[in-house]
């Protein structure tokens, strides 16, 4: 079971993250009919390309902040120190390296981009005290009211600059806009300017927890990148878009649900950690909440993936909808991946994040290399190997540190098989019944495939007695509890 101060943090979360969804969709279905697929795919290759550099610029300060035992003035002076230096030179970095990313794209337009995101490389650790502060304390309703700000300027810039014909350079601007608001609100709820100060004292343990972090994530970002890159390069821009917009299709579980929980997780553990808590029924009590909420989501937007690309996308994003499927399915086994990093990290085995990192990426690579030649689908296609490849290291690393089995496992995710099953079996009747399995039906039986999927989803919970409906009684309360003071 969860405190009660555990359950506040994850349902602030909650609503900050599916607010900022619910925003995120109505801006994604409005820029798919004001920018072209290769507007999305220069914008992604340059994303691949700043979010590289931006793990070195992080340096994991971030989570040292967060998980370090008794955090003083002068970690916030050092982190705050290390991270500007860093941005500086990844800006620099950037910089140098603009004109031959144009080049090689053969697009003038990587010339404009690029200058906006060092720029707003170097707003970062401006924000990083403030926000580290909040984090640690829990605060995560002030954390949401910043969060919902800054999405929704961006709306109202990327919208605004897209309806104005400035294309691309309205995604880039966007974001720059919204995280100059973040680091502004940060300033005024939480100040901590004496954290600006240029030291690095006591540099050693930061450095080598950053060191660690950073390699770790350059290979995790690099692998989650590199189809972009390859595809950008042999097959062209309009295909790195395609591809873009069936990932991030695929990673509406992940909006929906690991994102909203995954800010809390490593405050939370390492509050458990710190306490001398077992972290293992933690862990399989999370596992089983989220395999009941992403599997079911995954499946029926494989089901569904052809209407739900038109409707979102428009028809021109139509070849989107094979794509979504394979990686649909392989997502399903990623049900762990949320749980990994936090975990070790709150446990100070943050080495180990690197060791999965070493044995289950450079394969992951060499198998996308391969498949590229053969086009969109077989580099999708590979996920179906590599994800669960990928998770069955991380769980080898996991059961070591906390004793957890993969017949534990099994007896926590049980009943989410049968929601997930429960969940899927009105959107696959539907298919059967109008489309003759050819995935192609119309809104209205989209409408009733949903609304299936949602009364099964309930249905299965009950049948199966999972823990979840426990939780969902306790955050109905919750939310109760709130409208009922607000109105008094």
């Amino acid at each position: 079971m969860m405190s009660n101060g555990i359950r506040r943090s994850f349902a602030f979360s909650a609503v900050e993250r599916y607010a900022s969804i619910a925003v995120s969709f109505v801006t994604s279905i409005i820029l798919s009919r004001l920018l072209t697929p290769q507007d999305f795919g220069i914008f992604s290759i340059a994303m691949s390309f700043v979010i590289l550099a931006d793990i070195f610029r992080e340096f994991g300060t971030g989570n040292y902040l967060v998980q370090v035992k008794q955090l003083t003035d002068q970690h916030l002076r050092t982190a705050f120190t290390t991270l500007f230096a860093t941005s500086a030179l990844c800006a620099l970095v950037i910089l140098v390296g603009m004109p031959f990313i144009a080049e090689w794209y053969d697009d003038a337009r990587f010339r404009q981009l690029m200058p906006l995101f060092a720029v707003n490389m170097l707003l970062g650790p401006f924000g990083l005290p403030s926000r580290s502060l909040l984090l640690r304390d829990l605060s995560f309703d002030i954390l949401a009211g910043i969060s919902l700000l800054g999405t929704a300027i961006y709306l109202v810039v990327v919208v605004g600059l897209a309806l104005l014909g400035h294309g691309v350079m309205s995604l880039a601007w966007a974001a720059l806009a919204s995280t100059a608001s973040g680091v502004l609100m940060g300033w005024v709820v939480r100040p901590c300017f004496t954290a600006f100060r240029v030291s690095l004292r006591g540099w050693r343990e930061p450095f080598e927890f950053g060191t660690v972090s950073t390699a770790t994530a350059i290979l995790n970002v690099f692998y989650e990148h590199l189809p972009q890159l390859i595809i950008g390069r042999s097959i062209g821009l309009a295909a790195v878009g395609l591809f873009g917009r069936a990932a991030s299709l695929c990673q509406l579980p992940d909006r929906l649900v690991i994102s909203a929980f995954s800010p809390v997780l490593l405050p939370a553990l390492s509050r458990q950690t710190q306490a001398g808590v077992d972290l293992k029924p933690s862990y399989l009590l999370a596992l089983s909440h989220m395999s009941a909420l992403q599997w079911p989501i995954l499946l029926c937007l494989a089901l569904l993936a052809e209407p739900a690309v038109l409707i979102l996308y428009g028809e021109q994003w139509k070849e989107v909808a094979p794509l979504v499927r394979i990686m649909a399915l392989a997502a399903l086994a990623m049900f762990p991946a949320f749980m990994t990093y936090p975990t070790l990290v709150a446990l100070g085995r943050v080495r180990d994040t690197l060791w999965m990192s070493l044995i289950s990426l450079p394969p992951s690579m060499l198998l996308i290399l391969v498949a590229s030649p053969f086009g969109l689908e077989t580099v999708a296609a590979t996920q179906l190997v590599t994800a669960p490849m990928q998770v069955f290291v991380a769980v080898s690393f996991i059961g070591r540190r906390i004793g957890v089995s993969w017949a534990d496992i099994a007896a926590a995710v049980w009943r989410s098989i049968v929601v997930a099953i429960c969940s899927s079996a009105v959107p696959a009747l539907v298919i059967v019944l109008q489309g003759g399995f050819s995935f192609s039906i119309s809104h209205s039986a989209l409408a009733l495939a949903l609304a299936g999927a949602a009364a099964g989803w309930l249905v299965g919970l009950l049948l199966s007695g999972h823990p979840l409906r426990e939780e969902l009684w306790n955050g109905t309360e919750f939310v109760g509890r709130r409208l009922r003071r607000w109105s008094s």
